[in-house]
């Protein structure tokens, strides 16, 4: 009886060091960590802890047109890295939300999508992207506040992010010194010596019935969209006493604007600034690579300080990776999204497309730095805020398109403002029966 219960331990032995050993060889001599049925982890040769692809794994990434060609340099080197073959195709992120509500149940969708955080609501709402668990720790240190925010829904990390996007001041150096920015007032001081409307000519210029840049004027007298920072629809801020007095602030600009606010379009303002009859141009940072070619020196600078000493938060849109549910290698996509936002990585994104990146301490890449407009830019991230994800923010839009319009021709702000948010809830109401 002894002899078989030592022949039963003995063998109970050999067969743990027996898998103990099997587990350690893995993944070319690297420690290898069961984390879950279906997550190992390796440990690399800087001491980090990352996932190990599914064996047989494959990917297909979708991003749209500007994207695909640092895509597919990206892809090349993660391919020879980790032996996984990556396809990129072009798609545009309303086709990949289309296409992930039909294609992704079939196992036809990518496992990598890119999408603007505004699409998030609808991503997670549908099922099709996966959190990023693995390494949530690693993306909230390195990247910037705002872009986390962006790519969070209901507490829970989705997205890895890759750039930001948000708007600033561009001024035409040769027309207007940085001195006469330094706040709202020097600004309407400098417009109002400049501005020569029989000649075309404007000191200071915005888009002007659109609430993405009429916001600063909200933040910056206090003024909220939605309450419980933008996650409560039932408590919206946009004819608030805050707001009113934003929007008469606002509406006193037309002192040096005198233009009606259909008229101010983005067209029209761009032309402007390239003629050189624009001094000040409110506008996005999409614009860095035209305005860096016109024949005088263009600058870009954070939106100044308004008269009450508040500093006015722009709005934000992050552009994210994001790991399809339906994914069949959830490893090697979670892990493509990470190698792909690395700081490395971001940077040769920018050298090729001109993406800002949302990770922190960029400003400091000599590549970046040696473009002021761009380190501009990211100071204004700085004072910035992501665009609502709410399903909600799409009654609030057009109202206010409006109410901007009315409050520029001079009418009412209170009730005008009242009108809107009215409007806002009526429209609410049908998203929810």
């Amino acid at each position: 009886m002894k002899t078989k219960k030592w022949s039963f331990l003995l063998l109970s032995i050999i067969l743990v060091f027996s898998l103990a050993g099997c587990s350690g060889n893995e993944n070319g001599g690297n420690p290898v960590k069961q984390t879950s049925q279906t997550e190992q982890t390796a440990v690399t040769a800087e001491g980090q802890e990352e996932l190990t692809p599914e064996p047989g794994a494959k990917l297909l990434v979708w991003d749209g047109k500007d994207g695909v060609p640092f895509l597919n340099e990206i892809a090349k080197e993660f391919s020879d890295k980790y032996k996984v073959p990556v396809q990129v195709q072009e798609q545009g992120a309303p086709e990949q939300m289309k296409k992930m509500k039909t294609d992704g149940p079939a196992g036809l969708g990518a496992d990598v999508l890119v999408l603007p955080h505004d699409n998030l609501s609808e991503a997670v709402a549908g099922g099709f992207v996966l959190p990023n668990d693995f390494y949530e720790a690693q993306t909230r240190e390195e990247f910037q506040e705002t872009a986390v925010n962006a790519v969070t829904k209901d507490g829970i990390l989705y997205g890895y992010p890759r750039n930001m996007e948000t708007y600033a001041l561009y001024y035409n150096k040769k027309l207007v010194k940085e001195s006469d920015l330094a706040s709202w007032d020097d600004i309407i001081s400098f417009s109002k010596k400049f501005t020569d409307v029989k000649n075309k000519k404007y000191g200071f210029m915005m888009q002007l019935n659109n609430l993405y840049y009429a916001f600063p004027f909200f933040s910056g007298f206090k003024a909220y969209i939605f309450g419980k920072d933008n996650t409560d629809p039932n408590d919206i801020g946009l004819n608030s006493p805050e707001a009113v007095e934003a929007m008469k602030y606002y509406q006193s600009m037309r002192e040096i604007l005198p233009m009606e606010a259909a008229d101010a379009t983005t067209d029209v303002k761009t032309a402007l600034f390239q003629e050189g009859k624009l001094a000040i141009n409110l506008d996005g940072v999409w614009n860095i690579g035209n305005f860096s070619k016109l024949p005088f020196e263009v600058g870009m600078i954070p939106l100044p300080k308004f008269p009450n000493g508040e500093i006015p938060k722009t709005f934000a849109g992050v552009k994210a990776y994001y790991v399809s549910a339906y994914s069949k290698y959830p490893n090697a996509a979670k892990l493509f999204a990470r190698y792909v936002t690395t700081q490395e990585a971001l940077l040769k994104n920018f050298e090729k497309t001109g993406f800002i990146p949302a990770r922190k301490g960029m400003e400091n890449e000599p590549a970046i730095k040696a473009n002021p407009m761009v380190t501009g830019a990211i100071e204004q991230f700085k004072h910035s805020v992501a665009m609502p994800t709410l399903f909600e923010m799409q009654q609030v839009w057009a109202p206010m398109a409006n109410a901007l319009e009315l409050i520029w021709k001079g009418n009412d702000a209170k009730a005008t403002l009242d009108n809107a948010v009215n409007s806002m809830k009526e429209g609410m109401k049908t998203l929810h029966k």
